[in-house]
């Protein structure tokens, strides 16, 4: 074996060992990016929520086509979500993970629509959802693929 073959695998094997780390941390962005979506929809509700989806996010209603991009899923989202007045969202990720790659991820989760209803009580309904998370050329990550249904 000749040095330059040595300092290739051993480049290599450092390459190897760089990559848990870049998961793990995306990982932990990724948990902290579904948090933080939550959050900016209670407190902007359609506003909040289409600031975390990516311009080329798909969508993927019940019943209904395929939608692709951010001002599809926004006409989407108005109608079929946040047309309800005094509408609450609240989600949390139970699982997570992340490409080794550390710029591709998603968050499993649940989540409670709490709806008011006309005669002053709410009603609950819960789901959950797959959300894939893609690492944007600024750093931050945002929603490439969104999924939810009724549990």
């Amino acid at each position: 074996m000749t040095r330059r073959t040595i300092a290739a695998l051993l480049l290599a094997g450092g390459a190897g060992k760089a990559a848990p780390k870049k998961q793990a941390e995306a990982i932990q962005a990724i948990q902290k990016a579904d948090l933080d979506f939550c959050a900016a929809t209670k407190a902007k509700g359609l506003d909040g929520w289409m600031s975390y989806f990516a311009e080329d996010a798909a969508g993927f209603p019940a019943g209904k086509p395929l939608i692709h991009g951010r001002a599809a899923l926004r006409e989407y989202y108005a109608e079929a979500i946040f047309s309800t007045p005094g509408l609450v969202i609240d989600w949390r990720p139970v699982k997570a993970d992340a490409a080794a790659s550390g710029d591709l991820g998603y968050t499993i989760g649940t989540a409670e629509f709490h709806i008011p209803g006309k005669d002053g009580q709410t009603t609950v309904r819960k789901s959950k959802y797959l959300t894939v998370w893609k690492k944007q050329a600024d750093g931050s990550w945002r929603v490439s693929a969104d999924l939810g249904n009724q549990s």
